[in-house]
């Protein structure tokens, strides 16, 4: 059983989740198309990095930086 789910503190929880949620809906909303293009493409290279050291984590770990550059 789950303490969280019978404690006065879930709902806590959970009102704090939803408003994570709402402010960042917020966010997305306002920012512009440059902003928005910033924010994926840091994104993509931080996927990219994490799967190229997750590849080559028992290889060279040094490979990964020179693919990328």
């Amino acid at each position: 059983m789950d303490p969280l789910k019978n404690t006065k503190e879930s709902g806590i929880i959970e009102d704090a989740r939803r408003l994570r949620r709402e402010r960042g809906r917020v966010r997305a909303a306002l920012m512009t198309d440059e902003q928005r293009e910033e924010i994926n493409m840091k994104r993509r290279e931080a996927y990219k990095m994490k799967k190229c050291h997750a590849q080559n984590k028992e290889n060279d770990p040094g490979l990964c930086s020179l693919l990328h550059d």
